[in-house]
């Protein structure tokens, strides 16, 4: 894993963490809608899937490099990556 991406995914983590801790605390207090839970854990949904993505694409780049890919099929395969996560 590059060292950038490594950085990427720990800082989402720790966003990660602190959104689930705060719906956690929503649900303790009692005092919210199950439409505000519901919207904040697919918040966190969200937030997962796009740690997902970052780590995909290092792969991507990663292999591709190592087996040689050419600039041009890094960018197709970024690319296609972006659409299908999106």
């Amino acid at each position: 894993m590059q060292k950038q991406t490594r950085s990427e995914v720990v800082r989402r983590l720790k966003s990660v963490e602190g959104h689930v801790r705060g719906v956690e605390k929503m649900v303790e207090e009692g005092d919210v809608t199950y439409a505000d839970i519901v919207q904040q854990t697919n918040a966190i949904f969200s937030a997962i899937r796009r740690i997902n993505t970052v780590l995909l694409k290092d792969f991507v780049e990663e292999r591709a490099e190592r087996d040689g890919a050419s600039e041009e099929m890094i960018r197709d395969l970024i690319k296609a990556i972006d659409r299908v996560t999106k």
